[in-house]
């Protein structure tokens, strides 16, 4: 029986131990890491997505758009130009049809015309998404977002182990339970123990970045962020810097003015299931990408306006 309560203990410690050790190693900030991702495959669109999610993605677009003069934007209010409405209305198989646009950005283009002179929320929520839901998942199979599966779910990993040996533990000092000699304290005192344990390791395991709250990055999203951000050029184009900090890191406040209008700064917010009503445009457009809070779990309140990521 004494080895069998030793074996438990060593499971319990085991188990805590590997949840605080699997966070404390998450934290280390890992810069090589992050620069061979952005060289292997990473550009502004994806920077927009693991930084601010669907709303800052096509933030930046629109910004690309304005910049090239496709898009015409005052005071909040957008609009395209003469040629992008003509070309809109042009069948897809004329030989005049010859767009200066990607498929992706004549997406946007039509919810520019059909809802841009509301402003830049309505374009965000008019756009189709499927595009960015693939890149989303994307994303989140390189290890820089986390899903809302595996928010509910990954704490499994140091939870089921913990509690699978905690149960086979027990269940030997049950079964070697002698009446005559022994006393039943300790085999019923660890099975008391399973779950304060259980959900001790979860909690632990599950404040890794990207797992709680409203942001869902990993730390390696964070890394990769944060080494774009401290590298932008002075010389940066408005796009670009709207990509990794969202509108609060233009530098030309005209022109944020001009397109921002009276929208919300984008950035992550992942509502709970159910009370959509207590959410902005930025988790709306998180859940409309398969991004919601599937347990029930983190958001950020109502508030999606004002504030950088």
């Amino acid at each position: 029986m004494t080895a069998l309560l030793v074996l438990f203990v060593l499971v319990v410690v085991g188990g805590i131990g590997s949840a605080i050790a699997v966070n404390v190693v998450d934290r280390r900030p890992r810069p090589d890491e992050a620069r061979y991702e952005i060289g292997r495959s990473f550009d502004r669109t994806d920077t927009a997505l693991v930084s601010g999610g669907v709303a800052r993605a096509i933030d930046v677009t629109v910004l690309e758009l304005v910049d090239r003069g496709l898009v015409l934007a005052e005071d909040g209010k957008l609009t395209v130009s003469d040629e992008v409405d003509r070309l809109l209305d042009t069948p897809m198989d004329s030989p005049e049809y010859k767009p200066p646009y990607a498929t992706d950005e004549g997406w946007i283009l039509v919810s520019v015309r059909a809802k841009g002179r509301q402003g830049l929320d309505a374009v965000r929520r008019d756009v189709l998404k499927m595009r960015l839901r693939t890149r989303l998942r994307t994303l989140a199979d390189r290890g820089f977002l986390v899903t809302p599966l595996r928010r509910q779910w990954g704490p499994a990993v140091v939870w089921a182990p913990t509690l699978a040996g905690m149960f086979f533990c027990s269940m030997g000092l049950i079964t070697s339970y002698n009446p005559l000699e022994d006393s039943d304290a300790p085999a019923a005192i660890t099975i008391f123990a399973w779950f304060p344990v259980t959900l001790l390791t979860a909690f632990i395991w599950s404040r890794r970045p990207g797992y709680h709250g409203p942001d869902p990055r990993t730390a390696r999203g964070r890394d990769i962020v944060d080494l774009l951000r401290a590298e932008l050029p002075d010389d940066a184009p408005q796009a670009q810097r709207v990509a990794v900090g969202g509108f609060a890191a233009m530098t030309d406040d005209a022109l944020r003015r001009q397109v921002q209008g009276r929208a919300d700064e984008s950035r992550w917010s992942i509502m709970r299931r159910g009370r959509a009503g207590h959410y902005g445009v930025n988790a709306a457009l998180a859940a409309d990408s398969g991004m919601t809070s599937g347990d029930g779990g983190d958001g950020d309140g109502g508030g999606d306006g004002g504030g950088g990521d």
